[in-house]
């Protein structure tokens, strides 16, 4: 496969030993081998490529996404965009009553903001908060906006989302501890690079949300602070009418999140890795 991108001589290299037959494979690294099954699935889909350095511009279905190499952005790209993870939930929420102006939109662990770009092509008149704390990504995710003239609809947050308000560390500790596994964390003395995060009321507040149309979860573990607080008191879960969480299940009991949401008024289903929840107040 011919992937014109400034690839070092290494790259190219281990690229080449990864065609050869046998465990030869596995002495490339896993962001290059991402990196060329990701190309080969656009290309076959017949997506438009325009190779920048260090970087690929994918032309899919009439949006634009800037895919970073050497990092997660094609494991997103395919998971968000190419096999569609929300759409099954999308077309869940588009039968029922969901025809607000706007139609609210907070997505809490946006990564790159392939995910919020999915929900404004498939959602009209939205309004989207973005919010996540990593900076590269963060940056990335302000460029895709930019890419697909979302800068009205999307709002991109560089923060995170948590029980309460206060300034949090980033960590690569989570899972593989790369781009699309970094979580938030606690701290006796937050460091000089410590993030903002907010509660769930104080980002409504600050952004003139009186109701969340559609909150979308996905904060790497992150959860387990949200539900602890929520555990005493849940009145925000009040506003919001659907709700998209990934449970991380080494972080925090599933069942002890479940018996909250349930609590709360909502109705349960599992979608693959999501559990979509519908708050039975606004059906």
């Amino acid at each position: 496969m011919n992937i014109n991108l400034d690839l070092s001589v290494k790259e190219k290299v281990y690229l080449l030993v990864a065609k050869l037959p046998g465990k030869f494979s596995k002495f490339c690294p896993s962001y290059l081998r991402e990196l060329s099954n990701s190309i080969g699935r656009i290309k076959k889909l017949g997506a438009q490529l325009i190779y920048k350095s260090r970087a690929i511009q994918v032309l899919y279905e009439g949006s634009n996404y800037k895919l970073r190499l050497g990092t997660t952005d094609f494991l997103v790209f395919d998971q968000v965009i190419l096999d569609k993870e929300y759409e099954p939930i999308v077309s869940l929420i588009k039968r029922g009553n969901f025809e607000n102006s706007p139609f609210n939109i907070i997505d809490a662990g946006a990564n790159i903001g392939l995910a919020s770009v999915f929900f404004c092509r498939n959602f009209t008149n939205t309004r989207v908060l973005a919010i996540e704390p990593d900076l590269e990504n963060f940056k990335a995710l302000t460029h895709n906006m930019d890419l697909n003239g979302l800068t009205k609809n999307v709002t991109p947050i560089h923060a995170g989302i948590w029980g309460n308000t206060r300034k949090l560390n980033l960590s690569h500790a989570f899972r593989d501890g790369r781009e699309w596994s970094l979580n938030l964390e606690e701290a006796n003395n937050a460091d000089e690079g410590s993030i903002d995060a907010y509660s769930l009321e104080d980002l409504m507040q600050k952004y003139s949300f009186e109701t969340i149309d559609f909150l979308k979860i996905d904060i790497e573990g992150g959860e387990k602070n949200l539900f602890d607080v929520w555990e005493n008191d849940s009145s925000v879960l009040s506003k919001v009418r659907y709700l998209a969480l990934e449970i991380h299940d080494e972080i925090v009991d599933r069942k002890f999140i479940q018996g909250i949401l349930i609590k709360a008024g909502f109705e349960l289903t599992e979608i693959n890795e999501t559990t979509f929840c519908v708050n039975v107040r606004y059906k």
